[in-house]
């Protein structure tokens, strides 16, 4: 059994244009995620100088409470700034593979008779004539 394929159509995106969108939308959540510490850093300034000027002072029951809050807003912010990194790095990676072919299986001029076959761990095509020891890769 083979692995299925879809056709290439008109419509499609290249591989340079799909490039381009991955790393547009990781700008665009990057901006985002800047105006959210933006905001967070604008409500510890008006919480902190609610604390200085205001005659009714929080308890440190709520200082604690809010400093919670900040910190959970931080510590997801900086888990979807590691999704970004991740996401950046498959882009490289795709980029790192200009004839799709993997780093395992350099890219050969294939023969017209070749069984071309997606990889199992990569999914890059793997071909008979350019690699004919195909139980040893290792992706």
């Amino acid at each position: 059994m083979s692995m299925p394929s879809i056709p290439p159509a008109p419509h499609r995106p290249n591989k340079k244009e799909v490039a381009i969108d991955l790393l547009e939308s990781i700008a665009l959540e990057e901006i985002a995620l800047s105006h959210l510490m933006n905001a967070e850093a604008e409500k510890i300034q008006a919480f902190v100088g609610e604390c200085l000027d205001f005659p009714t002072n929080p308890s440190n029951k709520e200082i604690v409470k809010f400093n919670k809050a900040v910190n959970q807003l931080l510590e997801t912010i900086v888990m979807k700034e590691w999704l970004l990194l991740k996401k950046l790095e498959n882009v490289i990676e795709l980029q790192d593979h200009p004839s799709g072919h993997c780093h395992e299986h350099p890219p050969k001029k294939c023969k017209d008779h070749c069984n071309c076959s997606p990889c199992h761990s990569c999914h890059l095509p793997i071909c008979s004539c350019c690699c004919p020891d195909r139980n040893k890769h290792d992706c």
